[in-house]
Protein backbone atom coordinates (compact mmCIF):
# COMPACT_ATOMS: atom_id res chain seq x y z
CA UNK A 1 0.00 0.00 0.00
CA UNK A 2 1.21 3.51 -0.86
CA UNK A 3 2.09 5.42 2.29
CA UNK A 4 0.82 8.65 0.79
CA UNK A 5 -2.79 7.45 0.69
CA UNK A 6 -2.64 6.50 4.37
CA UNK A 7 -1.08 9.89 5.13
CA UNK A 8 -3.80 11.80 3.27
CA UNK A 9 -6.61 9.88 5.01
CA UNK A 10 -5.10 10.29 8.49
CA UNK A 11 -4.58 14.02 7.89
CA UNK A 12 -8.26 14.30 6.99
CA UNK A 13 -9.23 12.47 10.18
CA UNK A 14 -7.00 14.70 12.32
CA UNK A 15 -8.02 18.11 10.92
CA UNK A 16 -11.33 19.77 11.81
CA UNK A 17 -13.72 20.52 8.96
CA UNK A 18 -13.66 24.14 7.76
CA UNK A 19 -16.35 26.62 8.76
CA UNK A 20 -19.36 25.95 6.56
CA UNK A 21 -22.44 27.92 5.50
CA UNK A 22 -25.53 26.02 4.45
CA UNK A 23 -26.41 25.91 0.74
CA UNK A 24 -29.65 25.03 -0.99
CA UNK A 25 -28.03 22.02 -2.70
CA UNK A 26 -28.41 18.72 -0.85
CA UNK A 27 -27.04 15.30 -1.78
CA UNK A 28 -29.45 12.39 -1.71
CA UNK A 29 -27.28 9.67 -0.19
CA UNK A 30 -29.15 6.55 -1.23
CA UNK A 31 -26.88 3.57 -0.62
CA UNK A 32 -27.58 1.84 -3.91
CA UNK A 33 -26.21 4.71 -5.99
CA UNK A 34 -22.90 6.43 -6.65
CA UNK A 35 -23.19 10.20 -6.23
CA UNK A 36 -21.36 12.31 -8.81
CA UNK A 37 -21.00 16.06 -8.21
CA UNK A 38 -20.13 18.20 -11.22
CA UNK A 39 -19.69 21.91 -11.83
CA UNK A 40 -17.14 24.63 -12.54
CA UNK A 41 -13.95 24.93 -10.53
CA UNK A 42 -14.36 26.67 -7.15
CA UNK A 43 -18.15 26.67 -7.35
CA UNK A 44 -18.53 24.66 -4.15
CA UNK A 45 -18.22 20.94 -4.97
CA UNK A 46 -15.71 20.33 -2.17
CA UNK A 47 -17.83 22.54 0.08
CA UNK A 48 -20.87 20.34 -0.66
CA UNK A 49 -18.84 17.24 0.21
CA UNK A 50 -17.86 18.79 3.55
CA UNK A 51 -21.44 19.87 4.24
CA UNK A 52 -22.53 16.29 3.58
CA UNK A 53 -19.81 14.92 5.86
CA UNK A 54 -20.83 17.36 8.60
CA UNK A 55 -24.41 16.15 8.34
CA UNK A 56 -23.28 12.50 8.45
CA UNK A 57 -21.16 13.10 11.54
CA UNK A 58 -24.32 13.76 13.53
CA UNK A 59 -25.09 10.03 13.36
CA UNK A 60 -21.81 8.24 12.46
CA UNK A 61 -18.17 8.48 13.66
CA UNK A 62 -15.54 10.36 11.66
CA UNK A 63 -13.63 7.17 10.86
CA UNK A 64 -16.61 5.92 8.86
CA UNK A 65 -15.82 8.68 6.35
CA UNK A 66 -12.82 9.11 4.03
CA UNK A 67 -12.07 12.22 1.98
CA UNK A 68 -9.35 12.44 -0.70
CA UNK A 69 -8.72 15.36 -3.05
CA UNK A 70 -6.82 14.19 -6.15
CA UNK A 71 -5.51 17.73 -6.70
CA UNK A 72 -3.48 17.40 -3.50
CA UNK A 73 0.16 17.94 -4.51
CA UNK A 74 1.25 15.07 -2.27
CA UNK A 75 -0.51 12.64 -4.61
CA UNK A 76 1.44 13.71 -7.70
CA UNK A 77 2.14 12.03 -10.01
CA UNK A 78 -1.32 10.49 -9.93
CA UNK A 79 -1.46 6.69 -10.09
CA UNK A 80 -4.25 4.27 -10.88
CA UNK A 81 -3.01 2.10 -7.99
CA UNK A 82 -4.34 4.67 -5.51
CA UNK A 83 -7.79 3.07 -5.71
CA UNK A 84 -6.40 -0.30 -4.61
CA UNK A 85 -4.44 1.51 -1.89
CA UNK A 86 -7.69 2.97 -0.53
CA UNK A 87 -9.27 -0.48 -0.28
CA UNK A 88 -6.11 -1.90 1.33
CA UNK A 89 -6.22 0.87 3.94
CA UNK A 90 -9.91 0.18 4.66
CA UNK A 91 -9.10 -3.50 5.23
CA UNK A 92 -5.97 -2.74 7.31
CA UNK A 93 -7.98 -0.46 9.62
CA UNK A 94 -10.79 -3.03 9.83
CA UNK A 95 -13.24 -0.29 8.91
CA UNK A 96 -15.79 -2.57 7.23
CA UNK A 97 -16.18 -4.58 10.43
CA UNK A 98 -16.31 -1.51 12.66
CA UNK A 99 -18.90 0.46 10.66
CA UNK A 100 -22.02 -0.61 8.69
CA UNK A 101 -21.11 1.76 5.82
CA UNK A 102 -17.94 3.57 4.81
CA UNK A 103 -18.57 6.88 3.01
CA UNK A 104 -15.82 7.44 0.43
CA UNK A 105 -15.51 11.01 -0.91
CA UNK A 106 -13.20 11.36 -3.95
CA UNK A 107 -12.69 14.96 -5.10
CA UNK A 108 -11.60 15.72 -8.71
CA UNK A 109 -11.50 11.98 -9.36
CA UNK A 110 -11.43 12.34 -13.16
CA UNK A 111 -7.78 13.40 -12.98
CA UNK A 112 -6.83 9.72 -12.78
CA UNK A 113 -7.11 7.81 -16.04
CA UNK A 114 -9.65 4.99 -16.18
CA UNK A 115 -11.03 6.08 -12.81
CA UNK A 116 -14.54 4.99 -13.81
CA UNK A 117 -13.45 1.35 -14.15
CA UNK A 118 -12.03 1.32 -10.62
CA UNK A 119 -15.11 3.05 -9.21
CA UNK A 120 -17.36 0.48 -10.89
CA UNK A 121 -15.21 -2.34 -9.51
CA UNK A 122 -15.35 -0.96 -5.95
CA UNK A 123 -19.09 -0.40 -6.28
CA UNK A 124 -19.71 -3.99 -7.46
CA UNK A 125 -17.47 -5.58 -4.83
CA UNK A 126 -18.56 -3.52 -1.83
CA UNK A 127 -22.16 -2.67 -2.62
CA UNK A 128 -23.99 -1.52 0.55
CA UNK A 129 -20.65 -1.46 2.39
CA UNK A 130 -18.86 1.44 0.70
CA UNK A 131 -20.92 4.44 -0.38
CA UNK A 132 -19.05 6.38 -3.13
CA UNK A 133 -19.29 10.12 -3.77
CA UNK A 134 -17.13 11.59 -6.57
CA UNK A 135 -16.70 15.11 -7.97
CA UNK A 136 -15.18 16.76 -11.02
CA UNK A 137 -14.75 20.14 -12.73
CA UNK A 138 -15.62 18.85 -16.16
CA UNK A 139 -18.59 17.26 -17.85
CA UNK A 140 -16.06 14.58 -18.85
CA UNK A 141 -16.94 13.10 -15.47
CA UNK A 142 -20.23 12.16 -17.11
CA UNK A 143 -18.65 10.69 -20.22
CA UNK A 144 -20.45 8.16 -22.38
CA UNK A 145 -18.20 5.38 -21.08
CA UNK A 146 -18.94 6.33 -17.49
CA UNK A 147 -22.68 6.47 -18.20
CA UNK A 148 -22.57 3.03 -19.83
CA UNK A 149 -20.55 1.52 -16.99
CA UNK A 150 -22.86 2.90 -14.33
CA UNK A 151 -26.25 2.92 -16.02
CA UNK A 152 -28.88 3.01 -13.29
CA UNK A 153 -26.20 3.13 -10.60
CA UNK A 154 -25.48 6.84 -10.17
CA UNK A 155 -27.15 10.14 -9.24
CA UNK A 156 -25.77 13.41 -10.61
CA UNK A 157 -25.80 16.73 -8.74
CA UNK A 158 -24.67 19.89 -10.51
CA UNK A 159 -23.11 22.61 -8.38
CA UNK A 160 -23.11 26.19 -9.64
CA UNK A 161 -21.97 29.49 -8.16
CA UNK A 162 -24.29 30.82 -5.46
CA UNK A 163 -27.86 31.80 -6.24
CA UNK A 164 -28.84 35.27 -5.03
CA UNK A 165 -30.63 33.75 -2.03
CA UNK A 166 -27.49 31.78 -1.13
CA UNK A 167 -25.40 34.91 -1.72
CA UNK A 168 -27.45 36.77 0.90
CA UNK A 169 -27.00 33.88 3.33
CA UNK A 170 -23.21 34.07 2.84
CA UNK A 171 -23.50 37.80 3.60
CA UNK A 172 -25.36 36.95 6.84
CA UNK A 173 -28.56 38.57 5.60
CA UNK A 174 -31.86 37.04 6.68
CA UNK A 175 -34.23 36.78 3.73
CA UNK A 176 -37.57 38.39 4.68
CA UNK A 177 -40.50 35.96 4.76
CA UNK A 178 -42.90 38.78 3.85
CA UNK A 179 -42.58 41.93 1.78
CA UNK A 180 -39.29 43.57 2.88
CA UNK A 181 -39.36 46.83 4.77
CA UNK A 182 -37.92 49.94 3.14
CA UNK A 183 -34.68 49.45 5.07
CA UNK A 184 -34.45 45.75 4.20
CA UNK A 185 -35.16 46.46 0.53
CA UNK A 186 -32.41 49.11 0.40
CA UNK A 187 -29.88 46.69 1.92
CA UNK A 188 -30.84 43.85 -0.41
CA UNK A 189 -30.80 46.07 -3.52
CA UNK A 190 -27.30 47.27 -2.66
CA UNK A 191 -26.10 43.68 -2.27
CA UNK A 192 -27.88 42.74 -5.49
CA UNK A 193 -25.72 45.26 -7.36
CA UNK A 194 -22.65 43.56 -5.88
CA UNK A 195 -24.02 40.17 -6.97
CA UNK A 196 -24.61 41.48 -10.50
CA UNK A 197 -21.07 42.84 -10.66
CA UNK A 198 -19.00 40.11 -9.01
CA UNK A 199 -21.19 37.02 -9.27
CA UNK A 200 -21.57 34.14 -6.87
CA UNK A 201 -18.36 32.11 -6.69
CA UNK A 202 -18.09 31.49 -2.91
CA UNK A 203 -14.43 32.56 -2.62
CA UNK A 204 -15.22 35.81 -4.42
CA UNK A 205 -18.28 36.55 -2.29
CA UNK A 206 -16.28 36.19 0.94
CA UNK A 207 -13.18 38.09 -0.27
CA UNK A 208 -12.19 41.74 -0.59
CA UNK A 209 -9.82 40.94 -3.49
CA UNK A 210 -12.63 40.10 -5.89
CA UNK A 211 -11.08 41.20 -9.20
CA UNK A 212 -7.88 39.25 -8.60
CA UNK A 213 -9.69 36.06 -7.58
CA UNK A 214 -12.04 36.19 -10.56
CA UNK A 215 -9.15 36.73 -12.99
CA UNK A 216 -7.22 33.82 -11.50
CA UNK A 217 -10.29 31.62 -11.46
CA UNK A 218 -10.93 32.29 -15.13
CA UNK A 219 -7.30 31.49 -15.98
CA UNK A 220 -7.42 28.25 -13.96
CA UNK A 221 -10.59 27.05 -15.68
CA UNK A 222 -9.23 27.81 -19.15
CA UNK A 223 -5.73 26.40 -18.60
CA UNK A 224 -6.43 23.45 -16.27
CA UNK A 225 -9.91 22.37 -17.33
CA UNK A 226 -9.75 23.14 -21.06
CA UNK A 227 -6.24 23.59 -22.47
CA UNK A 228 -4.70 20.79 -20.40
CA UNK A 229 -7.24 18.26 -21.63
CA UNK A 230 -7.16 18.81 -25.38
CA UNK A 231 -4.54 18.88 -28.10
CA UNK A 232 -4.71 22.44 -29.39
CA UNK A 233 -1.93 24.03 -31.38
CA UNK A 234 -3.13 27.56 -30.76
CA UNK A 235 -3.79 27.41 -27.04
CA UNK A 236 -3.79 31.20 -26.74
CA UNK A 237 -6.85 31.25 -28.98
CA UNK A 238 -8.91 29.41 -26.34
CA UNK A 239 -8.40 32.27 -23.87
CA UNK A 240 -9.14 34.89 -26.53
CA UNK A 241 -12.22 32.96 -27.60
CA UNK A 242 -13.35 32.88 -23.95
CA UNK A 243 -12.88 36.65 -23.72
CA UNK A 244 -14.93 37.05 -26.88
CA UNK A 245 -17.78 34.93 -25.49
CA UNK A 246 -17.72 36.74 -22.14
CA UNK A 247 -18.05 40.02 -24.05
CA UNK A 248 -21.10 38.74 -25.93
CA UNK A 249 -23.30 37.14 -23.26
CA UNK A 250 -27.02 37.24 -24.10
CA UNK A 251 -26.18 37.96 -27.75
CA UNK A 252 -27.18 35.79 -30.68
CA UNK A 253 -24.09 34.15 -32.14
CA UNK A 254 -23.49 31.48 -34.75
CA UNK A 255 -20.31 29.50 -35.16
CA UNK A 256 -20.00 31.03 -38.62
CA UNK A 257 -20.20 34.55 -37.16
CA UNK A 258 -17.62 33.69 -34.51
CA UNK A 259 -15.31 32.24 -37.13
CA UNK A 260 -15.67 35.34 -39.34
CA UNK A 261 -14.77 37.55 -36.39
CA UNK A 262 -11.44 35.82 -35.84
CA UNK A 263 -10.66 35.57 -39.55
CA UNK A 264 -11.29 39.31 -39.89
CA UNK A 265 -8.55 39.84 -37.31
CA UNK A 266 -6.13 37.70 -39.27
CA UNK A 267 -6.52 34.69 -36.97
CA UNK A 268 -6.87 31.58 -39.11
CA UNK A 269 -9.50 29.19 -37.85
CA UNK A 270 -12.59 27.32 -39.11
CA UNK A 271 -16.22 26.71 -38.16
CA UNK A 272 -15.53 23.11 -36.98
CA UNK A 273 -12.62 24.39 -34.86
CA UNK A 274 -14.76 27.12 -33.27
CA UNK A 275 -17.49 24.57 -32.63
CA UNK A 276 -14.97 22.25 -30.93
CA UNK A 277 -13.58 25.07 -28.78
CA UNK A 278 -17.05 26.05 -27.65
CA UNK A 279 -17.86 22.44 -26.77
CA UNK A 280 -14.76 22.25 -24.54
CA UNK A 281 -15.58 25.54 -22.80
CA UNK A 282 -19.13 24.33 -22.26
CA UNK A 283 -17.74 21.03 -20.99
CA UNK A 284 -15.77 22.95 -18.35
CA UNK A 285 -19.04 24.64 -17.29
CA UNK A 286 -17.72 28.09 -18.20
CA UNK A 287 -20.40 28.88 -20.81
CA UNK A 288 -23.73 27.44 -21.92
CA UNK A 289 -26.19 28.29 -24.66
CA UNK A 290 -29.85 28.30 -25.58
CA UNK A 291 -31.28 27.53 -29.01
CA UNK A 292 -34.32 28.91 -30.80
CA UNK A 293 -37.61 27.25 -29.91
CA UNK A 294 -38.64 25.14 -32.87
CA UNK A 295 -40.23 21.77 -33.52
CA UNK A 296 -37.45 20.90 -35.96
CA UNK A 297 -33.87 20.04 -35.05
CA UNK A 298 -32.76 21.64 -38.32
CA UNK A 299 -33.99 25.08 -37.18
CA UNK A 300 -32.37 24.67 -33.78
CA UNK A 301 -29.03 23.86 -35.39
CA UNK A 302 -29.32 26.41 -38.20
CA UNK A 303 -30.35 29.49 -36.23
CA UNK A 304 -27.89 31.41 -34.01
CA UNK A 305 -27.69 30.46 -30.35
CA UNK A 306 -27.67 32.71 -27.31
CA UNK A 307 -24.51 32.51 -25.24
CA UNK A 308 -24.43 32.78 -21.45
CA UNK A 309 -21.61 32.67 -18.91
CA UNK A 310 -21.83 30.67 -15.69
CA UNK A 311 -21.06 33.78 -13.59
CA UNK A 312 -21.46 37.54 -13.93
CA UNK A 313 -18.11 38.17 -12.25
CA UNK A 314 -16.32 36.59 -15.20
CA UNK A 315 -18.43 38.64 -17.63
CA UNK A 316 -17.48 41.88 -15.85
CA UNK A 317 -13.80 41.22 -15.23
CA UNK A 318 -12.92 39.23 -18.37
CA UNK A 319 -15.40 40.55 -20.93
CA UNK A 320 -15.26 43.86 -22.74
CA UNK A 321 -17.63 46.35 -21.07
CA UNK A 322 -20.13 48.34 -23.12
CA UNK A 323 -22.99 50.73 -22.36
CA UNK A 324 -25.37 47.79 -22.84
CA UNK A 325 -23.61 45.73 -20.18
CA UNK A 326 -26.26 46.06 -17.46
CA UNK A 327 -29.00 44.64 -19.67
CA UNK A 328 -26.73 41.71 -20.57
CA UNK A 329 -25.95 41.08 -16.89
CA UNK A 330 -29.64 41.02 -16.04
CA UNK A 331 -30.37 38.49 -18.79
CA UNK A 332 -27.33 36.40 -17.87
CA UNK A 333 -28.52 36.33 -14.24
CA UNK A 334 -31.95 35.03 -15.28
CA UNK A 335 -30.40 32.44 -17.60
CA UNK A 336 -28.24 31.14 -14.76
CA UNK A 337 -31.16 30.97 -12.33
CA UNK A 338 -33.25 28.97 -14.78
CA UNK A 339 -30.26 26.80 -15.71
CA UNK A 340 -29.41 26.23 -12.03
CA UNK A 341 -32.93 24.99 -11.34
CA UNK A 342 -32.82 22.56 -14.24
CA UNK A 343 -35.45 24.23 -16.42
CA UNK A 344 -35.38 23.49 -20.14
CA UNK A 345 -35.03 26.89 -21.81
CA UNK A 346 -35.04 28.33 -25.34
CA UNK A 347 -35.44 31.75 -26.88
CA UNK A 348 -38.29 32.57 -29.26
CA UNK A 349 -38.27 34.59 -32.47
CA UNK A 350 -40.89 34.88 -35.22
CA UNK A 351 -40.62 35.79 -38.92
CA UNK A 352 -41.18 39.46 -38.03
CA UNK A 353 -38.03 39.33 -35.84
CA UNK A 354 -40.03 39.83 -32.66
CA UNK A 355 -38.09 38.08 -29.90
CA UNK A 356 -38.65 36.76 -26.38
CA UNK A 357 -35.65 36.00 -24.18
CA UNK A 358 -36.84 32.83 -22.45
CA UNK A 359 -39.32 30.12 -23.31
CA UNK A 360 -39.61 27.49 -20.58
CA UNK A 361 -40.73 23.95 -21.30
CA UNK A 362 -42.03 21.30 -18.91
CA UNK A 363 -42.33 17.94 -20.64
CA UNK A 364 -43.36 18.85 -24.18
CA UNK A 365 -45.37 21.96 -23.31
CA UNK A 366 -44.31 25.61 -23.18
CA UNK A 367 -45.46 26.78 -19.74
CA UNK A 368 -43.83 30.22 -19.31
CA UNK A 369 -42.46 33.08 -21.38
CA UNK A 370 -40.14 35.71 -19.89
CA UNK A 371 -38.65 38.97 -21.10
CA UNK A 372 -35.71 40.65 -19.38
CA UNK A 373 -35.46 44.41 -19.76
CA UNK A 374 -33.24 46.47 -17.46
CA UNK A 375 -35.19 49.69 -17.95
CA UNK A 376 -38.61 50.48 -19.38
CA UNK A 377 -38.45 54.27 -19.15
CA UNK A 378 -38.40 54.52 -22.94
CA UNK A 379 -41.93 54.04 -24.31
CA UNK A 380 -40.73 52.54 -27.58
CA UNK A 381 -38.65 49.97 -25.68
CA UNK A 382 -41.62 49.02 -23.52
CA UNK A 383 -43.89 48.74 -26.57
CA UNK A 384 -41.39 46.48 -28.37
CA UNK A 385 -40.88 44.17 -25.38
CA UNK A 386 -44.60 43.88 -24.61
CA UNK A 387 -45.58 43.35 -28.24
CA UNK A 388 -43.12 40.46 -28.65
CA UNK A 389 -44.22 38.90 -25.36
CA UNK A 390 -47.90 39.00 -26.37
CA UNK A 391 -47.09 37.44 -29.75
CA UNK A 392 -45.27 34.60 -27.97
CA UNK A 393 -48.15 34.14 -25.52
CA UNK A 394 -50.54 33.87 -28.46
CA UNK A 395 -48.26 31.37 -30.19
CA UNK A 396 -48.18 29.13 -27.09
CA UNK A 397 -51.74 29.79 -25.90
CA UNK A 398 -50.61 31.33 -22.61
CA UNK A 399 -52.54 33.92 -20.62
CA UNK A 400 -49.74 35.32 -18.47
CA UNK A 401 -46.26 36.62 -19.28
CA UNK A 402 -43.47 38.13 -17.17
CA UNK A 403 -41.11 41.05 -17.76
CA UNK A 404 -38.19 41.34 -15.30
CA UNK A 405 -36.82 44.85 -14.80
CA UNK A 406 -34.62 46.91 -12.51
CA UNK A 407 -37.35 48.64 -10.47
CA UNK A 408 -40.62 48.69 -12.41
CA UNK A 409 -43.57 46.93 -10.77
CA UNK A 410 -47.00 46.71 -12.38
CA UNK A 411 -49.65 44.43 -13.87
CA UNK A 412 -51.35 45.15 -17.18
CA UNK A 413 -54.05 43.35 -19.12
CA UNK A 414 -53.68 43.75 -22.88
CA UNK A 415 -55.83 41.83 -25.36
CA UNK A 416 -56.93 39.51 -22.53
CA UNK A 417 -53.27 38.77 -21.75
CA UNK A 418 -51.85 39.53 -18.29
CA UNK A 419 -48.40 41.15 -18.30
CA UNK A 420 -46.60 41.18 -14.95
CA UNK A 421 -43.68 43.56 -14.42
CA UNK A 422 -41.36 42.67 -11.55
CA UNK A 423 -37.91 43.77 -10.33
CA UNK A 424 -35.36 41.02 -10.92
CA UNK A 425 -34.10 40.92 -7.33
CA UNK A 426 -37.59 40.31 -5.91
CA UNK A 427 -38.18 37.51 -8.43
CA UNK A 428 -34.91 35.86 -7.42
CA UNK A 429 -35.93 35.91 -3.76
CA UNK A 430 -39.26 34.24 -4.57
CA UNK A 431 -37.70 31.55 -6.75
CA UNK A 432 -38.21 27.92 -5.86
CA UNK A 433 -36.34 25.10 -7.52
CA UNK A 434 -39.25 22.94 -8.53
CA UNK A 435 -41.56 25.44 -10.19
CA UNK A 436 -41.95 28.95 -11.57
CA UNK A 437 -44.38 31.44 -10.06
CA UNK A 438 -45.14 34.90 -11.34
Amino acid sequence: MSGVIEQIIREYWEKPLPELKQRDIVLSLEKHYINDIVGPRRSGKTYLMFLTIKKLLKTIPLHATIYINFENRKLLPLKETYFNDIITFIHAENLLNNHPTIYLFLDEVQRIEKWEHYIRSIYDEFKNQIKIIVSGSSANLLSTEYAQLLTGRHLTTQVTPLSFKEFLTFKNITIPSKKPTEKEAATIEKLFNEYLTYGGFPDVVLSTQKDDIISQLFTDIVTRDVQARIDIRKKDLIEEFSNYLASNVSNLLSFNKMNNYFNSRGIKTSVPTISTYFWHLKNAFLFFDTKIYSHTIKDQMQYPRKIYCIDNGIVNIVGFKTSQNMGSLYENTVANELHRCGHKIYYWKNKHHEEVDFVIIHGTQVTHVLQVCYTLTNNSTKYREVKALIKAMEAFNLTTGLILTEKYTDTEIIDNKTIIYQPLWTWLLKRKKTYLDF
